[in-house]
């Protein structure tokens, strides 16, 4: 009697010690998808700001391009005005 005793409490101890264990492996194979999810959002945060910086870069050269046209225009608007200013002199002359 005292040795089933012994037998069942060993097997109650060694129960126990097992779901411990288990319980340990489900928060380590949780904390690891964790960490798997948290680094795939990190990926896709990381190719977002780059998409980002590549639409950044692509917006600004269209403004330089926009802005030497305008500039542009703006010189030959110019030298048309000073030519007819030269025209209206010799004409005065």
């Amino acid at each position: 009697m005292t040795w089933v005793r012994v037998l069942v409490g060993v097997l109650a101890v060694l129960l126990l010690a097992g779901f411990a264990a288990g319980c340990g492996l489900v928060s380590d194979q949780t904390k690891q998808e964790a960490k798997q999810k948290v680094n795939a959002k990190k990926q896709e945060l990381k190719k977002q700001v780059e998409d980002l910086q590549k639409e950044v870069t692509e917006l600004q050269k269209k403004i330089n391009a926009q802005e030497q046209k305008e500039q542009q225009q703006q010189i030959n608007q110019l030298k048309k005005a000073l030519k007819e200013l030269q025209q209206k002199v010799e004409a005065q002359q």
